[in-house]
C-alpha cells in the first residue's frame, strides 16, 4: 500500500516546544545511523512501548504519555491527537484539513502521514546479548548460621576486681546495708538453695506475729497521761501494725505478680541462653551471644513511691519512726567513730554512698549493715530508697570522704582513693581523671564503659590502654572517630592514625566516599587509597560526583583543570540543577578555601541565581551571601543587584483547589519494593529477578543477582541491603551502589528490622531484645544490644536522628521506646496513654520521634475529614478528604514534614499529600482502581508505588511531578 502524500499546508506551530505530554519521538534516517537509532530506543524503551521502522526513520511510541521537556527528547517529540502522533502542535483549523494517517510529520510546512501498517514491527529484547551476565547460585538455607562473635564481651568487672586486693573487702552488715536500701534481699546461701515448701506458710505466719508483737509493744509503751489523750496516741499504734500487713499483703502480691507465669494467649518468649544450650534447640542467632560493648544503661530520674511516702508517714504518727531513726543513728554513729579513730580499712567497709543523680524513690526503712565486698553496681541508673539526716549530715559526710581520698592520694593508695572518689563521693568523672593522671588506662576504659561516659573519652581511654578493637567498637557504635581522634592526636599518633584508617573504612561502608577521602588525607601515605576514592566517587555521576568536584579543589587543586568540561556542563545543562546545588552545599560545608575552590564559586554563581529565578533553587539568602563571600570576586559583586534573591515561596502556598494527576494504567514488571536515592534514582527490588538500579526516568544502570523483597537504605543513599525471607530465616545481600559490587552477608532469624541503617549499624528485633548489626562485617557482630524487654519487639521505626521501638508486653499493650542518634541515648519509654473518642483511634509513631493520633470525622455536609492529635498536645487539627475516602479503608504516613492519606477500593484508588499543619491537602494522586499505594518519604519527596511497576514521585519542595514504569 502506498504512502499517502506529502499534504502541503501553512502549520503555525511545526515544532513543539517547551514542557507537553508526549507520546513518543521519531528518529530520521538522515539525521541517526541505524546503531544510533537502536542506542536510543533502547535507552527510553519501557513496559508496552512499541517501535517501528519506516524507510525515512524509527518509530518509538509510548505505553502512555509522558511529561518531558521537548528540547530534551532524544528525537522529535511526538504528541498524540486523537489516534494520531504529530511532531506539530496542530490548531483545529488545521486539523481538518490533514491526512487519515497513525503518523504526521512536518518538514519545512509539509506534513507527510504514515501508516503504522507500511512499517516493520522492531523487537529491541533481539538486540540484547544477554550471554554476560553471571547466574549465582541461591544461599542454602539448610547451612547452619554462624553464632553471634563476641570477642569484645561487655565488661561485668566491679571496682574490686578493676582495682584489685589493695581496697579491703567490705563486711556483711555493710552489704545488708545497701541491699536493704535498694529493697533488695540477701541471695540465700547455696545450702539454703532449695528451701522445702512447708517454710513458706510458716515464715508468713511467723510474720504475721511479730506484726502483732510490734503493735502490742508500741501500745504498751504510750504515754500514762489523761484518758482522752491515752485514747488519741493509741489509736495510731494499734492501727499502725495492720497497716504493715496490708502492705506486706500488697507487696507480696506484687511479687507473685512478677514471677507469676505468662497466660496461655501470650506467645512463649525464646528460650534463655543456657537452656538453649542445655536443650540443643536452635534459637535465635544472637541470642546466645553477648554484645562487642554493653547497652546504654538508662539514667532516668526515680519516681517517688507511693507506699513508701504512706508508710513514712504512718510510722511518723506511731513511736516506730523513732525506732527506726536510732538504729540508723546508732550506725551511723559507728561509722564517723571508725574513721575518728583512724580505722581506715574498717571505716570505708561501712562507709555509705552520697546520693548520685536520679533522685530517691522514697524513705528507706531498712536497718544498715556494713559492705560484703567493693563490687561497684550501677544500681540500674537511679538511685534505691535514702536515710534523711538533714543537710549537715550531708555536708559532714562529704566533707569527710574528701579528706580520706586527699589523704589516701597522698599516701600513694591509688586504689582506695579512686574507691572513695568513684563509689562514696559519686564522683565518676573525678575518678577517671585520677585514674588517667596514674596512667591507669585500662581501668579508667573499663569504667568509663561501665559508668557508659562520653563515647570519645571512653575511646580514647581505649586507645591509650591498647585495646584498639574495643576502641573501634565503640567508635563504630557511637560515630565517635572525630571526637577521639582529636583528643589524642597530639600526645598519641600511632593510635591516632590508626583510629583514622579505622574511620576512613567505616565512611567506606556508609557509603560516604568523600568524607572518607576527607578523613584519610592527613596521612600522607595513604593519599593513593583518597584519591582512589575520589575517583570512585566521580565515577558514580549525579550529585555525588558534582561533590567530588569541590574536594577535589580542596584536596588536589592542580588537577582541577582537567574537569573544565564537567564544570561547564554542569553550569550550562538545566537539568542539572541538582548537581549545581550540591556544589553549593559542598562548598559552604568546607572550613576553609583556596583559588581553585574560589574559582567554582565565581564559575557557578550566575547559573545558581537563575535556578532561584526559576524557582528550581532553594538556596537561602544567607546561604547565597555565602557562595558570594567565597568567590571574592568585586566585579561580580558590582554586577549583582541591590539585593540577593530568596527562594520563590512553594506554589503549594497559595493553591485554590486541590490539583489532582491521573497515574498511568500500564502496568509493569512486578515490584516488591522500592527506595528513593539522590538525584531521583530508584533501586527496586524484583523479587527473584534480583534489584535493579535506575535512573530518573526508569532506564535500567546496573542488575543486582540478588533476590530481594525488601530494600533497607543506607542514610547516605550509596549503599543498600537486600533482604528476603526463606522461611523462617531472612537472607540479606549488602549492595554498593558506587562500584556496583554485591556481597553476600548469610542469613539470620529476626522477628522485624528497620527499613534504612547508618550504612554499618542495622538495628534488628530479635523476641524481647534489640540488637545493632555490624553489616561491615557480616551479620555475625553485634555493636550495641538491649536485652530484657518488657515485651517483644514488634516495629523498629528509624531516621537519620531518631530510633523507636515498638514494643507488645504481655498484655498486647503497645509500648513506645524512643533513642536519639547517632549518639543512641534513650529520650523516652512507656506505654502509649489511651485517648478516648467517640470514634475509632489509630495510633502512628513516627520514624522521626513521637506518634500522633487518627481518627475518622465528618462534618455537617458530611465531608470526611482526618483528625490528627500530636503527642502531649490537646489541640486536634483537621485534614479534609475527598469524598471517595468517605467510608473507606485509609492508611495514613507520617513523613519528616508531611502527611500522605491512601486509599483502595474495588472502583478507586487514590494517595492525597499535605505538608504538616494545611487543613485541605497540597496534591493528589488517582491511581487505577483497586490498587494496594505503599507512600514513602525520603527528604523532601513522596515516593509513590503498587507491585505493578508504577511509580510517582512528588518533590514537594521544588513542587515537581514525574511518574513512570517500571519496564
Amino acid at each position: 500500500m502506498a504512502e499517502p502524500p506529502a499534504f502541503g499546508s501553512e502549520i503555525r506551530h511545526p515544532v513543539l516546544r517547551g514542557r507537553a505530554w508526549l507520546s513518543g519521538i521519531w528518529l530520521p534516517a538522515d539525521q541517526y545511523g541505524e546503531a544510533e537509532r537502536k542506542m536510543r530506543i533502547l535507552a527510553n524503551w519501557h513496559a508496552g512501548a512499541a517501535a517501528y521502522r519506516f524507510p525515512e526513520g524509527d518509530l518509538l511510541r509510548y505505553a502512555a504519555p509522558m511529561e518531558q521537556d521537548c528540547e530534551r527528547v532524544p528525537g522529535w517529540p511526538l504528541q498524540r491527537l486523537g489516534r494520531t502522533l504529530s511532531s506539530a502542535q496542530i490548531e483545529a483549523d488545521e486539523y481538518e484539513k490533514l491526512p487519515l494517517a497513525d503518523l504526521w510529520l512536518v518538514r519545512g510546512g509539509q506534513v507527510q502521514g504514515m501508516l503504522l501498517a507500511n512499517a516493520e514491527i522492531l523487537k529491541p529484547g533481539e538486540w540484547l546479548d544477554v550471554s554476560a551476565p553471571v547466574i549465582h547460585a541461591m544461599y542454602d538455607c539448610r547451612i547452619a548460621e554462624a553464632k553471634l562473635e563476641q570477642p569484645l564481651a561487655a565488661t561485668t568487672q566491679g571496682i574490686r576486681q578493676l582495682l584489685g586486693k589493695q581496697v579491703p573487702v567490705a563486711s556483711y552488715e555493710q552489704k545488708q546495708f545497701l541491699r536493704s536500701l535498694q529493697g533488695e534481699s540477701a541471695p540465700p546461701p547455696a545450702a539454703m538453695a532449695s528451701t522445702p515448701a512447708w517454710r513458706k506458710p510458716l515464715i508468713v505466719v511467723a510474720m504475721l506475729s511479730a506484726c502483732l508483737a510490734l503493735g502490742a509493744f508500741i501500745a504498751s509503751s504510750g504515754d500514762d497521761g489523761g484518758s482522752a489523750s491515752r485514747v488519741s496516741d493509741s489509736s495510731s499504734p494499734h492501727f499502725f501494725p495492720w497497716l504493715m500487713l496490708i502492705a506486706l499483703a500488697v507487696r507480696s502480691w506484687q511479687k507473685g505478680q512478677e514471677s507469676a507465669p505468662q497466660k496461655a494467649s501470650t506467645p512463649a518468649r525464646p528460650p534463655s541462653p543456657e537452656q538453649a544450650g542445655r536443650t540443643g534447640k536452635t534459637g535465635k542467632p544472637g541470642a546466645i551471644a553477648q554484645a562487642l560493648i554493653p547497652a546504654r544503661r538508662t539514667v532516668e530520674r526515680a519516681m517517688p513511691q507511693a507506699w513508701r511516702d504512706w508508710l513514712a508517714r504512718a510510722a511518723m504518727t506511731s513511736h516506730l519512726s523513732g525506732i527506726l531513726g536510732r538504729r540508723q543513728a546508732a550506725y551511723m554513729r559507728q561509722m564517723l567513730e571508725m574513721f575518728e579513730n583512724g580505722r581506715l580499712q574498717d571505716a570505708l567497709r561501712h562507709a555509705i554512698p552520697l546520693g548520685g543523680e536520679g533522685g530517691s524513690p522514697g524513705q528507706a526503712f531498712g536497718v544498715p549493715h556494713a559492705r560484703h565486698d567493693f563490687k561497684l553496681g550501677i544500681r540500674n541508673g537511679a538511685a534505691g530508697p535514702s536515710m534523711y539526716f538533714g543537710d549537715d549530715l550531708s555536708r559532714h559526710l562529704r566533707q569527710l570522704y574528701r579528706k580520706t581520698f586527699e589523704k589516701l592520694d597522698r599516701e600513694g593508695n591509688v586504689d582506695q582513693a579512686v574507691f572513695v572518689l568513684a563509689e562514696l563521693l559519686q564522683s565518676h568523672a573525678e575518678a577517671i581523671n585520677y585514674l588517667e593522671r596514674h596512667e591507669r588506662y585500662s581501668q579508667a576504659a573499663e569504667l568509663a564503659l561501665l559508668w557508659d561516659m562520653e563515647a570519645g573519652l571512653i575511646v580514647r581511654l581505649m586507645c591509650k590502654a591498647g585495646d584498639l578493637p574495643r576502641a573501634m567498637a565503640v567508635a563504630r557504635r557511637d560515630n565517635a572517630f572525630a571526637e577521639a581522634i582529636a583528643l589524642l592526636e597530639s600526645r598519641w599518633p600511632v593510635a591516632a592514625r590508626q583510629l583514622r584508617e579505622e574511620w576512613a573504612l567505616a565512611l567506606v561502608d556508609q557509603g560516604r566516599w568523600l568524607d572518607a577521602a576527607q578523613a584519610i588525607w592527613p596521612i600522607e601515605s595513604m593519599r593513593e587509597r583518597a584519591i582512589e576514592w575520589l575517583q570512585r566517587a566521580e565515577e558514580a555521576g549525579g550529585s555525588l560526583a558534582a561533590e567530588a568536584l569541590v574536594r577535589r579543589a580542596r584536596l588536589l587543586p592542580h588537577s582541577l583543570d582537567s574537569q573544565e568540561q564537567h564544570v561547564l556542563s554542569i553550569r550550562d545543562d538545566d537539568d542539572r540543577g541538582m548537581e549545581r546545588a550540591a556544589i553549593a552545599h559542598a562548598l559552604l560545608a568546607l572550613d576553609s578555601h583556596n583559588d581553585e575552590t574560589r574559582l567554582l564559586a565565581r564559575a557557578l554563581f550566575n547559573a545558581w541565581l537563575v535556578d532561584q529565578d526559576k524557582g528550581m533553587g532553594r538556596l537561602g539568602t544567607q546561604q547565597l551571601q555565602g557562595l558570594l563571600d567565597i568567590a571574592q570576586d568585586p566585579l561580580l559583586r558590582a554586577d549583582l543587584p541591590g539585593k540577593l534573591p530568596s527562594p520563590k515561596p512553594n506554589p503549594f502556598a497559595d493553591k485554590k483547589e486541590v490539583s489532582w494527576i491521573s497515574v498511568p494504567a500500564a502496568i509493569g514488571q512486578a515490584v516488591s519494593d522500592i527506595a528513593l536515592l539522590p538525584d531521583l534514582r530508584l533501586l527496586v527490588a524484583q523479587g527473584e529477578a534480583g534489584v535493579t538500579l535506575r535512573d530518573d526516568r526508569g532506564k535500567v544502570l546496573h542488575h543486582f543477582a540478588a533476590p530481594a523483597d525488601n530494600i533497607v537504605l543506607a542514610d547516605s543513599g550509596h549503599v543498600a541491603l537486600a533482604a528476603i525471607y526463606r522461611g523462617e530465616m531472612l537472607c540479606v545481600q549488602r549492595l554498593d551502589l558506587v562500584t556496583r559490587e554485591q556481597r553476600d552477608l548469610g542469613a539470620i532469624l529476626v522477628d522485624c528490622y528497620a527499613s534504612s541503617f547508618d550504612g554499618v549499624g542495622w538495628t534488628v528485633g530479635q523476641g524481647d531484645a534489640i540488637r545493632i548489626l555490624d553489616t561491615g562485617h557480616g551479620l555475625s557482630r553485634v555493636l550495641w544490644q538491649i536485652d530484657k524487654l518488657p515485651g517483644r519487639a514488634i516495629r523498629i521505626l528509624r531516621s537519620p536522628s531518631c530510633e523507636q521501638y515498638e514494643l507488645a508486653d504481655p498484655d498486647n499493650k503497645m509500648l513506645l521506646w524512643q533513642y536519639s542518634l547517632p549518639g543512641r541515648r534513650l529520650e523516652s519509654r512507656g506505654h502509649i496513654p489511651a485517648l478516648e473518642k467517640k470514634a475509632e483511634v489509630s495510633v502512628i509513631p513516627s520514624p522521626w520521634g513521637g506518634y500522633r493520633y487518627f481518627w475518622m470525622a465528618w462534618d455537617e455536609k458530611e465531608s470526611p475529614w482526618l483528625v490528627v492529635q500530636f503527642q502531649g498536645k490537646e489541640k486536634e487539627h483537621g485534614l479534609a478528604l475527598p469524598p471517595q475516602m468517605s467510608g473507606a479503608a485509609i492508611n495514613a504516613t507520617l513523613g519528616r514534614t508531611g502527611l500522605a492519606v491512601s486509599m483502595r477500593q474495588e472502583n478507586d484508588a487514590c494517595v492525597v499529600l499535605a505538608r504538616d499543619g494545611e487543613q485541605y491537602p497540597d496534591i493528589a494522586f488517582s491511581w487505577p482502581a483497586g490498587v494496594h499505594i505503599r507512600t514513602k518519604m525520603h527528604g523532601d519527596c513522596w515516593l509513590m508505588f503498587d507491585r505493578f511497576g508504577r511509580v510517582a514521585i512528588m518533590d514537594m519542595a521544588r513542587c515537581y511531578a514525574s511518574m513512570l514504569t517500571i519496564a
